[in-house]
């Protein structure tokens, strides 16, 4: 199995839209308050507003393909320091990775690894001192995946039902 790990383009979108899909129905039966949903237009929207957001911040897809099928997508930007950030933390320049999935089809075989240290490499060439990912606490997988690359947990979302 050859995977050839490459920068997204705009053939590539209705592909992207599937990933994206996958990875929300993937999180959505995890979600112990059960308040995800995933209703059909989303995937065609989320792929433009992330599309957008990858061009406003310097931002850039890489997909995963094995003969020409596309099986994993990765996603990020890099982000700037606000001047009121600058009061709060030492001067740093990091990488948000904003998207991750691999098709449970190919999961196992080191397809999200090889996404991972592509965006990380992309990510030194480009001055980064950081990278960040944020992941969905339910997904234990995931995280467990992250630490593995070793990723520490730095921040913590809490929610809490009022019904």
């Amino acid at each position: 199995m050859d995977v050839v790990i490459r920068k997204y383009n705009q053939a590539d979108r209705d592909d992207v839209v599937r990933c994206l899909e996958g990875l929300f129905d993937y999180l959505t039966p995890l979600d112990p308050l059960k308040r995800m949903r995933r209703l059909p237009p989303w995937g065609k929207l989320y792929t433009t507003s992330l599309l957008h957001k990858i061009k406003k911040h310097t931002g850039i897809i890489f997909v995963a393909e094995i003969n020409t099928e596309i099986v994993g997508v990765i996603a990020r930007i890099i982000l700037k320091q606000t001047k009121l950030d600058l009061l709060e933390v030492k001067p740093t320049k990091s990488g948000r990775i904003l998207e991750l999935f691999v098709d449970e089809n190919f999961r196992g075989k080191r397809i999200g690894k090889r996404l991972m240290n592509t965006m990380e490499d992309y990510f030194r060439n480009a001055g980064c001192d950081f990278a960040r990912i944020e992941v969905f606490e339910p997904n234990t997988s995931a995280h467990r995946f992250y630490e593995a690359l070793d990723y520490d947990d730095r921040a913590v979302d809490l929610v809490k039902s009022l019904s």
